[in-house]
C-alpha cells in the first residue's frame, strides 16, 4: 500500500529548508496570487497572536537517486511562497543562526529564469519588484508574489511592527509534514491513485455528518443531504444543482420562471423531495440518532442525483468557497452583525458549528432543519444578487464581473436555463457578453469594488450583511437603488473608519487602507465611464512620483513632505507597480494600460500630461480628493 512506504517527517520551516528541493519540469509554473498569499500570511499571523503552533500541510517529495536533492511532487506553491517569505524576512528575527540559510535550497528544473528570480530576490530585495525585461510566466509569477508580500507587510501596521517576531515564529513554529516517496516510485501510478482515491475527509464533511446525526428521521436526513450537496456546488446556480435533469421539479421549487425559491420551510422541501422517489439512505439507528461514522457513510448516497451534466455549469465562478459560505449562512441565521474575522475563518468550521449545535440544545433537530432551509434560501439569493466571475467567449482567461439571475428560457417543449442581469427591466434575457443595464451597473460596480478591496474570505463581511438585508424582502421586488445605497453606506463607514477626517493627522503612504482608493475610483466615475470601467484586483500602493526616482531621467523634483500624501498615491496591480518601477511620472503615463488600473490614476496621468507632476499638482490633486470624500461622506 502506498501509505506504508511513505517516510513522513514533521519539520519546522527552518528545518525544512535545510534540504535542497527541485521543482521538476512537469510541474506548472508558480501561480499563487494575492488571495492565497495574503491568506497564508494572515493565518500564520493569527497563530502567532494566539501563540499556537501552525501546521501548514503536507509536502510530498521523492529523493533523486544518488543525490540529497528532493524532487517536489505536491506542494510547490506553498514551498515557493514560504521561500519568498523567508527571503523578505531574512534580515529580521532574533533567532540564532543565519537568516539566509534558506537561500539556494529551491531551484526549478529547466526554468533558469525562475531559479534566477529567486537568486536575485535574495540579493537585491529592495528593487525586486521592478519590471524585469524579458520576464515570462516562469519568473513573472515569482516577482509578482514577492511584490504582494512586500505590499501586505507595508499596509498592515500591526504586522510591520512585529516583523522580527513574525520571522522567528515562521521559522520555528510553523510546521510541514514532508512525506518522501521511495526512489523507485512510479509517479504516473502515484498521481493516478491520488486523483482517484486520494480525497481526504475535510472539515466540511465532518460538519455535514454531525448536523445530519441530529436528525432522527430518515427522510429528514435525506432531504438535508439533498440540499447540502446542491448548495456545495458553488459554481452552478442552485436551481440547476438541486433539480438536475428534472425541469418539472425546478418549476415546482423555483416558480414558473425558475428564478426564486417558493418553499417557505424545510417541511415543504421534504415533500418535494419525497416525490422524486430517490434511493433510501439505509435503516435508522436503533436509538433514533446516527453516529458520526454512520452519517459519514450514509450521506454519501443520500442525494441520489443523476449524472446529467448541469447546463452552463462551467460558465460562472463563485466569490466564495462552500465552507466560508456556510459561515455566512450561520451568521445570517443567528443575526450576528459583528465583523469578527474569526467568524468567517473556515479553519474553525467544526468548532463554530459544534458551538451552534450546543447552543441549540434539545431543539437541535429543529435548528438543523432551519439551517438547511436558510442555506438553500441564501444560496438562491447569493446566486442572483452577489457578484460572480463569468467566463465567456470574450472573457475566457480572467473572466468578467457578473450579476445575473437564472431565468427559464428555451421553449415549452424544451426549456433551458438562461441568464439575465438581475435588475434588468426588459423581458429579454441578456446572454453572454452583454454589458450590464443601467439598473444593475451601480450595484455591480460597488460589489466588484468591495470584492477587490477585501480579498480575504474572512474579511468579506459585506456579503453577510447583504444576504441578511435580502432575507426580509421578496427577491423579485428588491430595488437596485436601495441595494446600491446599502452598499455605499457600508463603503462610506469603512472609509470613515480608516481615513478619519477628525483625526490629528490623516493617514499617509501605506497606512492608507485600500477602501479609500477603491471608493475614490468609484466616486470619480461619471455615467459614461461606468459603462467601460471594470474594477481589477489591485493590491499595490503606487507612489506616482517614486520614492527612489531614476537619476537618469529628467523631470520635476517633489518635496519629500508630499511624497506619501494621498495626492501622490494610487492603487495598482503588482505587475503595474513593477512596470512603473522608479520611473518619473512623465515616463509612467506612456503606458497604455494606465487607464484600466484606476480612475484616480487616470486623472493623475491627465494632469501630468498637461502641466507636469510636482509639488503644485500633488497638493492640488490631494485637496481635490479630500473634497470629494468630504462631500460624499457628509451626505450619507
Amino acid at each position: 500500500m502506498m501509505e506504508k512506504v511513505l517516510a513522513p517527517e514533521l519539520l519546522c520551516i527552518r528545518q525544512l529548508f535545510a534540504a535542497d528541493y527541485l521543482v521538476p519540469v512537469y510541474q506548472r509554473n508558480y501561480a499563487w496570487r494575492a488571495e492565497q498569499i495574503e491568506q497564508l500570511i494572515s493565518d500564520v499571523h493569527d497563530a502567532m497572536r494566539a501563540q499556537d503552533d501552525y501546521f501548514l500541510g503536507n509536502l510530498v517529495v521523492v529523493q533523486r537517486a544518488g543525490s540529497k536533492l528532493f524532487e517536489v511532487i505536491d506542494g510547490q506553491q506553498r514551498l515557493t511562497t514560504l521561500y519568498l517569505l523567508l527571503t523578505y524576512l531574512q534580515d529580521d528575527g532574533a533567532e540564532p543562526g543565519p537568516s539566509t540559510a534558506h537561500r539556494g535550497h529551491l531551484q526549478y528544473e529547466s526554468r533558469a529564469r525562475a531559479t534566477e528570480a529567486l537568486r536575485q530576490l535574495g540579493q537585491e530585495r529592495a528593487v525586486a519588484v521592478r519590471h524585469v525585461p524579458g520576464s515570462d510566466d516562469a519568473d513573472g509569477g515569482i516577482y509578482t508574489a514577492y511584490g504582494i508580500i512586500q505590499q501586505f507587510f507595508k499596509q498592515d501596521r500591526e504586522l510591520s511592527g512585529k516583523r522580527a517576531e513574525f520571522a522567528d515564529f515562521l521559522r520555528s513554529r510553523v510546521t510541514v509534514v514532508r512525506a518522501a516517496l521511495p526512489m523507485n516510485t512510479d509517479l504516473n501510478r502515484y498521481f493516478e491513485i491520488m486523483n482517484t482515491r486520494g480525497q481526504q475527509l475535510k472539515q466540511v464533511d465532518i460538519v455535514k455528518a454531525r448536523l445530519m446525526s441530529r436528525l432522527s428521521d430518515q427522510q429528514q436526513r435525506a432531504c438535508f443531504a439533498w440540499i447540502w450537496d446542491a448548495c456545495a456546488d458553488m459554481d452552478t446556480y442552485v436551481q440547476m444543482s438541486l433539480t438536475r435533469g428534472d425541469t418539472g421539479l425546478r418549476s415546482q421549487l423555483f416558480g414558473a420562471d425558475w428564478s426564486w425559491l417558493q418553499a417557505s420551510e424545510f417541511s415543504a422541501l421534504m415533500q418535494a423531495r419525497a416525490a422524486l422517489r430517490l434511493p433510501d439512505t439505509g435503516q435508522q439507528a436503533s436509538d433514533g440518532f446516527l453516529s458520526i461514522e454512520q452519517a459519514l457513510v450514509r450521506y454519501a448516497v443520500a442525494d441520489g442525483h443523476s449524472d446529467i451534466p448541469d447546463e452552463g455549469s462551467e460558465r460562472f465562478r463563485s466569490t466564495l468557497d462552500f465552507p466560508v459560505f456556510l459561515l455566512h449562512v450561520l451568521k445570517v441565521l443567528h443575526g450576528d452583525a459583528e465583523e469578527d474575522e474569526g467568524a468567517l475563518d473556515d479553519k474553525r468550521l467544526i468548532k463554530v458549528f459544534d458551538d451552534a449545535i450546543k447552543r441549540a440544545g434539545a431543539a437541535a433537530p429543529d435548528w438543523v432543519q432551519q439551517f438547511a432551509y436558510t442555506l438553500l434560501k441564501c444560496r438562491n439569493l447569493f446566486d442572483a444578487f452577489i457578484v460572480k466571475r463569468q467566463f465567456t467567449s470574450t472573457h475566457e482567461d480572467d473572466g468578467d464581473w457578473s450579476l445575473q439571475r437564472l431565468k427559464k428560457g428555451g421553449t415549452e417543449a424544451k426549456p433551458s436555463p438562461s441568464y439575465m442581469h438581475v435588475f434588468t427591466r426588459t423581458a429579454v434575457a441578456q446572454e453572454e457578453d452583454g454589458s450590464a443595464d443601467t439598473h444593475t451597473r451601480d450595484v455591480l460596480l460597488l460589489q466588484s469594488m468591495l470584492r477587490i478591496t477585501y480579498t480575504s474570505p474572512r474579511t468579506m463581511h459585506w456579503i453577510t450583511l447583504v444576504l441578511r438585508w435580502l432575507q426580509g424582502q421578496a427577491p423579485q421586488a428588491v430595488s437596485h437603488v436601495e441595494l446600491a445605497d446599502f452598499l455605499r453606506r457600508y463603503a462610506r463607514a469603512k472609509v470613515r473608519h480608516s481615513f478619519p477626517f477628525d483625526a490629528v493627522a490623516l493617514p499617509e503612504g501605506f497606512a492608507i487602507s485600500r477602501i479609500v482608493f477603491t471608493y475614490l475610483d468609484f466616486l470619480l466615475l461619471n455615467e459614461a465611464a461606468k459603462e467601460d470601467f471594470k474594477f481589477q484586483f489591485r493590491t499595490s500602493i503606487e507612489h506616482f512620483y517614486p520614492q527612489h526616482p531614476d537619476k537618469d531621467q529628467s523631470g520635476e523634483v517633489l518635496d519629500k513632505k508630499y511624497l506619501h500624501w494621498l495626492g501622490n498615491l494610487a492603487l495598482v496591480s503588482v505587475s503595474a507597480n513593477s512596470k512603473f518601477s522608479n520611473n518619473l511620472p512623465r515616463n509612467k503615463i506612456s503606458w497604455k494600460q494606465i487607464v484600466q488600473q484606476s480612475a484616480k490614476l487616470q486623472l493623475m496621468a491627465e494632469m501630468t500630461a498637461t502641466s507636469g507632476w510636482g509639488d503644485v499638482q500633488v497638493a492640488a490633486h490631494h485637496e481635490q480628493m479630500l473634497d470629494l470624500l468630504r462631500h460624499d461622506l457628509g451626505g450619507s
